[in-house]
């Protein structure tokens, strides 16, 4: 069974344990198809390595795509905003204040109207109008679906007639009631 490409990296990185790293250098020395596989990922390590910048050249271009955001993203104050795209400011706490004192205004208000008197609740809620009682209570039993058996034999070409069937009875024997 060959060697998966996670493992690979963890031998190529060098942070194999043993008794791993033994079997995987075993493996690599009778599989050709792994030891390929270890020099791609050896040759996509070293690109990865080339391809770092230094820093210097990284403060470069990081000054560059700063330029470039604060030209092109933010706006700059000598320019003239349209009417709808400016931004209103409102400070947080003035507004919140407010908008609390009215929530206590209209909660009071509406205390005060509409109040709380006994006689209004029993409007709402309606009561019990009389005392529950072994009178009062109804057992309720369930309702069998009916069956085949239930029915008699006229009843049931009564029943598929009035469907739409034709139905024929042939009598094969008969006997005698005791």
């Amino acid at each position: 069974m060959c060697v998966d490409d996670e493992l690979l990296n963890t031998y190529l990185d060098g942070e194999l344990q043993e008794p791993w790293r033994t079997q995987v250098q075993e493996h690599l020395g009778y599989c050709n198809a792994c030891r390929q596989r270890l020099e791609q990922l050896r040759a996509l390590h070293q690109k990865v390595a080339d391809a770092v910048l230094p820093d210097s050249e990284i403060s470069a271009r990081q000054d560059r795509v700063l330029q470039y955001f604060e030209k092109t993203r933010f706006s700059s104050s000598n320019k003239k905003m349209h009417i709808f795209r400016k931004k209103i400011q409102v400070r947080l706490v003035p507004a919140l204040i407010t908008s609390a004192a009215a929530f206590v205004v209209v909660f009071i208000g509406a205390f005060v109207l509409f109040g709380n008197s006994s006689q209004q609740g029993q409007e709402i809620l309606p009561g019990v109008a009389s005392q529950i009682d072994s009178a009062h209570i109804q057992q309720v039993t369930e309702v069998q679906k009916p069956t085949l058996d239930m029915f008699s034999l006229e009843q049931i070409v009564q029943h598929l007639d009035a469907m739409g069937y034709a139905v024929k009875l042939e009598v094969k024997a008969v006997t005698p009631l005791e």
